[in-house]
């Protein structure tokens, strides 16, 4: 009998791959003959229905492969980009989610490290008969010069060019071809060059096998390093090379590139001396670090009360004995501030990531963390998987911040899931705030999870500042009329210029007029995508909606009735920064919101410039209310704080304790008292009762009583599942569709509350309904939304339907 060749072929190896897609599941690819077998954490690029979509080798040994398999494309990696350990950590995150392990692996490291893919069009082979139309004509006649890409084809054809593409391309006039690119890019800012070894900088600027310009930016480098550290700009005007040159040796590893100065790359002492409850923090923290234990620790200390020290003397610990720490912060903005002062104490050891950062730089940052050369980083949530070798410790500063939870997909909890990374790398975390989340501190007290820490006084001789309560209810019969600022804020800001003091006044709303109502009809003017008002903003004339960007300008007349008296009502920082230019001529005012401060760098000059006090009031939102440590701040105005208490949110009352809170921390930091000026229209509210006297326990007894008799976090686990579609009636037939698949399923143990609409109906120009899933067991909650999810319901997930375990935010 002839034996079949065939047969005699070794097995052709099949793979398991994650891929950055709504399903759950791990696809099955064949690796092609020739082509050595991918570890896992290595990146491939496959075809996933008509498209190419980069995804990443893993162990999936549940998975069954299909008989009839894709071959891989191509391997991206010849050595894992994702260790065990980071697999091991987006394998549990995405479980816990119930979100696909692609998607949470795709936020684990920059996205700069990915090829592009990169489309151009040419005429098709084989072309339809007969003459074409006469519309694609010009199209045709444009490709008949040899392939081009969409832009070019649009600066040729004009703005229908894509909608003349799609229609080609359908009925077989064109074909479209795609070819994957590495992406390379330089960072825009002009940084500081610092190189790594003397003696091995002159050793190749002298060998003649260094390309020419980089010997000679060499060369230019070592001229300068005795008269400090050159920038780029300055190097290559002296070395009369392009800048590119200084990128190329920071990528070859002979010099580091800086965004910031630190006063001396490395490193300096501290020059504090810790108070004793200081003291009793690091030593506690630094027990667990001795014995590789983990254990999750809430540092609860008041504002000023020192507890960005205490991070960095643990950071200092970790790095001291050859390992690393991860230190997490909610906002960009902040990251940006603190990072300084970790690089003035550590220099080159602090590596920053951010998704404000230009593409290059984000990947050289991740780069040196991944090769061990910078063991302390900082960044907010998506610094969660830096890469850290040999991690010894964690921090989550300002732990009770909403900017924890990312609200695009996969929405994940970067605070608990950095309690998951220290669990599974056995190494403890540090949750600071000085108004710690419900959650957080019931797990410290009541639930026995985390050990409590406190920082019960301020470093120094400094108090906390008294808050004055004012009823806005009664400054509006006294006045007849709304007012900005109250009798007793005039008065304390005038009193605080005359001695040359400074002021912060926290507005938590963006734009001039929050909405616009028209007199005669009584409605206000609403963004025609989403269901809310639009906001005035005067600097730019326009209506603007803060939920999904739409624009416009103010309209004569109402849009629902034609009246022509609209009235502009609601105050948000733009009109706040306008009452206080006119009553304060002689201060110079600025305003800190994400309109008014849209770079780093801008939000950088504008702190600058309060510090050393040029700008004599800071007006803002929630961006001047924490984190910052300005010593000739002695009054804090509040204003209108408690709106969110409006809000239909079981975490209204905690948002608003911990927003006033943290901005009345602002005040009295240095040797002069503050003050705090609260305008309230909630005065009796517990959560403002215990703000004006600081009182985070009477805010937290009452709060968590509430919560355990609804069964609310963090009495109880809480899961939401959101509809949304452009058609109404399709939203609502699929909530109900899954409404009643979540019934079948759902126990005793599992309550559904819904369908029903949110509070914001329609967003983004889809109608919205959701579900409410609240549970004793967070084990039961979630095997119910597993069923929804194995249900002909699960088609619709990831676009009509999307599943949120651990909501922030009900609206």
């Amino acid at each position: 009998m002839t034996r079949d060749p065939l047969e005699s072929r070794p097995p052709r190896a099949i793979i398991q791959v994650a891929l950055p897609v709504p399903p759950r599941d791990t696809f099955s690819y064949l690796v092609p003959e020739g082509v050595p077998v991918p570890d896992p954490g290595c990146r491939v690029r496959v075809p996933f229905g008509r498209t190419e979509l980069i995804g990443y080798v893993v162990e999936d040994p549940g998975a069954e492969p299909p008989e009839s398999l894709r071959p891989v494309r191509e391997v991206l990696d010849r050595v894992p980009l994702l260790t065990v350990p980071v697999l091991d950590f987006t394998r549990w995150i995405a479980d816990y989610y119930l979100v696909s392990w692609g998607s949470v692996l795709k936020c684990a490291y920059p996205s700069g490290l990915d090829p592009t893919p990169k489309s151009k069009f040419r005429l098709a082979d084989q072309c339809p008969g007969g003459p074409p139309p006469a519309d694609l004509i010009p199209l045709l006649e444009t490709l008949g010069a040899g392939p081009r890409a969409l832009l070019s084809l649009r600066a040729s054809l004009g703005p229908e060019a894509a909608a003349l593409i799609g229609r080609a391309l359908q009925e077989g006039w064109i074909e479209a071809e795609t070819r994957w690119s590495m992406r390379r890019r330089y960072a825009g800012r002009d940084r500081v060059a610092l190189l790594l070894s003397v003696r091995d900088a002159v050793s190749r600027s002298e060998d003649p096998r260094t390309p020419p310009l980089l010997a000679k930016a060499l060369r230019a480098i070592l001229a300068f390093e005795e008269r400090g550290f050159p920038t780029v700009s300055q190097v290559a005007a002296r070395a009369h090379v392009p800048q590119h040159a200084l990128h190329e040796l920071a990528e070859a590893g002979w010099v580091e590139l800086f965004d910031l100065l630190p006063a001396r790359l490395g490193g300096r002492p501290s020059p504090h001396t810790l108070t004793g409850a200081q003291s009793g923090a690091v030593s506690a923290v630094s027990s667990a670090m001795e014995a590789r234990r983990n254990e999750t620790f809430l540092l609860f200390g008041i504002t000023g009360s020192g507890k960005t020290e205490v991070y960095m003397r643990l950071m200092a610990k970790a790095a001291s004995e050859g390992g690393s720490a991860l230190y997490l912060v909610p906002e960009i903005s902040l990251a940006s501030v603190l990072a300084r002062r970790l690089l003035e104490r550590f220099g080159s050891a602090v590596a920053i990531l951010h998704s404000s950062m230009t593409e290059h730089e984000r990947v050289r940052q991740w780069t040196r963390v991944a090769r061990g050369e910078a063991p302390l980083v900082i960044g907010p949530r998506s610094a969660l998987f830096a890469p850290l070798p040999g991690l010894r410790l964690i921090i989550v500063d300002e732990e009770h911040d909403g900017s924890y939870k990312q609200q695009d997909f996969p929405r994940y909890h970067a605070r608990d899931m950095a309690v998951l990374r220290g669990l599974r790398a056995g190494v403890p975390v540090v949750l600071g705030s000085a108004t710690p989340s419900v959650e957080s501190f019931y797990n410290a007290t009541e639930a026995g999870k985390y050990t409590l820490l406190e920082l019960p006084e301020r470093t120094g001789d400094a108090g906390l500042p008294p808050v004055s309560v004012v009823d806005m209810k009664d400054q509006f019969r006294q006045a007849g009329a709304v007012t900005t600022l109250s009798r007793e804020l005039d008065e304390a800001i005038e009193r605080t210029l005359a001695e040359g003091r400074q002021a912060v006044l926290l507005r938590n709303r963006l734009g001039f007029a929050t909405f616009v109502l028209c007199r005669r009809c009584g409605k206000s003017i609403q963004c025609p995508e989403c269901s809310v008002a639009l906001t005035f903003h005067r600097r730019a004339q326009r209506l603007k909606c803060h939920y999904c960007g739409h624009s416009g300008a103010v309209p004569d007349t109402c849009p629902e009735c034609g009246g022509e008296v609209l009235q502009f009502l609601g105050e948000g920082t733009e009109k706040v920064e306008a009452a206080l230019a006119e009553r304060f001529p002689q201060a110079r005012i600025a305003r800190m919101d994400r309109e008014a401060v849209r770079t780093g760098a801008a939000y950088d000059a504008l702190w600058r410039d309060f510090e050393s006090g040029a700008v004599h009031i800071l007006v803002g939102t929630q961006m001047v209310a924490k984190g910052h440590d300005v010593h000739n701040v002695t009054l804090v105005g509040i204003l209108g704080a408690d709106f969110l208490l409006g809000m239909p949110d079981f975490r209204a009352a905690e948002r608003t304790f911990q927003l006033v809170t943290q901005a009345a921390g602002r005040a009295g930091r240095g040797s002069a008292a503050g003050m705090v000026i609260l305008q309230s229209c909630h005065t009796d509210h517990y959560a403002v009762q215990a703000a004006r006297t600081h009182d985070y326990r009477t805010f937290y007894d009452r709060d968590i009583r509430y919560r355990k008799m609804v069964g609310y976090p963090p009495a109880g686990a809480l899961a939401r599942v959101e509809f949304r579609h452009a058609d109404p009636s399709k939203a609502d037939a699929i909530a109900r569709e899954a409404g009643l698949v979540l019934r079948s399923a759902a126990s005793s143990a599992v309550r559904i509350l819904g369908p029903t609409d949110p509070p914001l109906g329609r967003l983004e120009g889809l109608y919205r309904r959701h579900i409410l899933l609240k549970s004793g067991s967070r084990r039961q909650l979630r095997a119910v939304l597993s069923t929804l999810l194995q249900s002909p319901c699960g088609r619709h997930n990831g676009k009509a339907m999307l599943v949120e375990v651990d909501p922030n935010n009900l609206m």
